[in-house]
């Protein structure tokens, strides 16, 4: 191979890896020391992190760490498990022939066959007959994204998560752990609970639905993966403008006030509050940082300097 071409190459691989984040730093309104941003694409492995010297710098001169949820806290994993648990199961007693008719569970049968392979009404099944109906979905959309992650190798993901991983590190170095999100409760999980039995109706049409459209489910998925592809490639090349202008995320981001703009609200206190005891690294779905309501306005429009860290000019 011509050795300009090799040159050429690894030069380019350099510059990729050195843009490779979405970090950024917050400076400035009293702050002595800045703090960090570390948007995140969920579906990305935790070892890209050591490939990113800005992120191993900034790693460095934080003295402690906050995410979305830690999911490492043993606590918050027994509340999880329990408040899934809750929501994804009937009501003592019941299981899912008693929820739909004959008709439906005909429909719901066939398509755990087409799909899953499995005889729903054999004996050996029976540990899915509790399921409620939305977990029923669930269970179809988990199966169909990893077949089409296998069909579609290019667009599948390895590795811890660079969420989880960026809560080891802080463990390992013996630094303070927060979280941004408020920890489950068991009022909340028997909220969760309540609405759930009192809507057993609407799940059984929504899975109706998804039963009798699932091939355009399939569809969706497939579009879901090339979009979250395409989004990691932006991460990977530190292309953050275009990240921030893609219509879908806007969009997306709009249809859920509830996911982003509510959260964002009560996340922002959280993180004035953090970075004014220490220098602090926020660890968070990329999403976040984005639009109008975005975690980066929040905190401009409170007085602060937020600049994306990049290794050089580009």
């Amino acid at each position: 191979m011509n050795k300009k071409i090799i040159i050429a190459a690894v030069l380019g691989l350099l510059t990729m890896t050195a843009n490779a984040q979405f970090l950024f730093r917050i400076s400035g309104n009293g702050l002595e020391k800045p703090s960090y941003i570390l948007g995140t694409i969920h579906t990305l492995p935790g070892s890209l992190l050591d490939s990113i010297p800005a992120f191993l710098d900034a790693e460095a001169q934080c003295q402690q760490v906050y995410v979305e949820s830690n999911v490492t806290d043993q606590q918050t994993m027994n509340d999880m498990a329990n408040a899934g648990i809750q929501v994804m199961t009937l009501p003592d007693g019941k299981t899912i022939f008693d929820v739909l008719n004959k008709e439906q569970m005909d429909l719901l049968s066939s398509k755990y066959k087409e799909v899953l392979h499995i005889n729903l009404v054999d004996s050996t099944s029976k540990s899915v007959w509790n399921y409620s109906p939305v977990a029923h979905i669930l269970t179809f959309n988990a199966v169909m994204t990893a077949i089409e992650m296998q069909t579609h190798p290019g667009l599948g993901f390895s590795g811890m998560p660079i969420d989880v991983v960026c809560m080891s590190r802080a463990k390992e170095r013996g630094i303070s752990l927060g979280e941004l999100d408020e920890k489950l409760n068991q009022e909340h999980s028997d909220k969760a609970h309540d609405e759930m039995t009192q809507n057993l109706d609407a799940q059984v049409d929504s899975l109706m639905a998804f039963l009798n459209s699932i091939e355009e489910r399939r569809q969706g998925i497939l579009k879901e993966q090339q979009f979250v592809a395409q989004t990691s490639e932006l991460w990977r090349k530190g292309d953050f403008d275009s990240f921030a202008t893609d219509g879908n995320w806007l969009s997306e981001i709009e249809k859920n006030p509830v996911l982003y703009k509510e959260r964002n609200d009560k996340w922002v206190p959280k993180i004035l509050a953090a970075m004014r005891k220490a220098p602090t690294m926020f660890v968070f779905g990329a999403g976040h940082l984005v639009g109008k309501d975005g975690v980066i306005q929040q905190l401009s429009e409170a007085g602060y300097n937020v600049e994306q860290v990049k290794e050089r000019n580009e």
